[in-house]
């Protein structure tokens, strides 16, 4: 069988931020598969050599087509679509070559969420905790409470209970997602940059508390942990949880989270971090880590599976 090869739908930067990029160069390291993502890396590669096609949707490439090109003069291509974001969905290039090859669908969220099509098999699998490290010495706390993220729809109501006349929190996001924040959900909290993620000196580090929220659609729409849960974890950060999001952790049938972990509201959410000591959630939550190691060493271990034992389909 032909070799492996990953794509990310949009050039990596050195430290990226973004999930996708982080989460395909964890697959690359671990397995040790090449990865690309310019049509620019592709000219000293055969594409008689691969067969597997694995990428994970971002944002648009311009050069796009001549990627398809490449997968398209492969013998025998099967498309893996790595969706661990599920605003995410193919463009035209990728969305053509789902359809025309034999294709499977490997994600984070449930399959009625998705809004891939034309795939031959689907697989629910947590992409999210490859993002998990071993966790990081602890570090002198800078910041009380920090939210980060892009701006979405689905949270607005989150966004307006938490950070609407919220001195005390910061929101971090990208710049351009700021403006989003004030104008479409009243957010008038502290704001700052996204976060850095340089491995042993993430920014996250510098935060005792975070809270978190999901969108709405995975109420209903079941969508495994999200990354922040894990880079809290080995960030050293205290997590407190939107009551909202019980049903997702209960489903997700890993992690037992105490009651006094979650929260209503903005009063309850101060009220706890004013009251409740540090160190001791620290701890607490600590026990989560080595759970968060192996669910990360297992997610591994299955997508070698998968790549390996491909199946084509008529």
């Amino acid at each position: 069988m032909g070799k492996t090869l990953l794509i990310d739908t949009s050039p990596i930067p050195d430290n990226p931020t973004t999930s996708h990029c982080r989460t395909i160069q964890e697959i690359a390291k671990a397995l040790s598969l090449p990865l690309i993502s310019t049509s620019e890396e592709l000219k000293e590669l055969n594409p008689s050599e691969f067969e597997n096609f694995v990428v994970i949707g971002s944002a648009f490439y311009p050069k796009t087509a001549e990627i398809e090109s490449f997968i398209r003069r492969s013998k025998k291509p099967h498309i893996f679509w790595l969706n661990n974001e599920h605003t995410c969905s193919p463009n035209s290039e990728y969305a053509r070559l789902i359809k025309d090859y034999p294709s499977t669908v490997i994600s984070n969220l449930v399959e009625e969420g998705n809004k891939v099509r034309g795939y031959n098999r689907f697989i629910l699998l947590n992409l999210n905790s490859l993002l998990m490290q071993q966790p990081n010495p602890l570090t002198q706390k800078k910041y009380d409470i920090l939210y980060y993220g892009t701006y979405r729809p689905g949270r607005r109501l989150y966004f307006q209970k938490y950070f609407a006349d919220a001195d005390e929190f910061i929101l971090s996001s990208k710049t351009k997602n700021l403006r989003k924040f004030k104008q479409l959900a009243g957010c008038n909290c502290r704001f700052a940059d996204s976060p850095q993620w340089i491995r042993g000196r993430e920014s996250f580090n510098l935060v005792k508390y975070t809270i978190y929220l999901e969108d709405e659609l995975m109420h209903k729409n079941f969508n495994h942990l999200s990354n922040r849960f894990y880079e809290a974890l080995y960030c050293n950060v205290v997590q407190f949880f939107e009551e909202t999001t019980r049903s997702t952790i209960e489903r997700h049938g890993v992690y037992k989270i105490p009651d006094r972990y979650f929260v209503t509201d903005k009063k309850s959410l101060v009220s706890k971090i004013n009251e409740f000591d540090f160190d001791a959630c620290l701890v607490d939550q600590h026990q989560w880590a080595s759970i968060a190691i192996e669910e990360k060493k297992n997610v591994l271990k299955e997508l070698k599976r998968i790549f390996d034992e491909r199946q084509d389909f008529v």
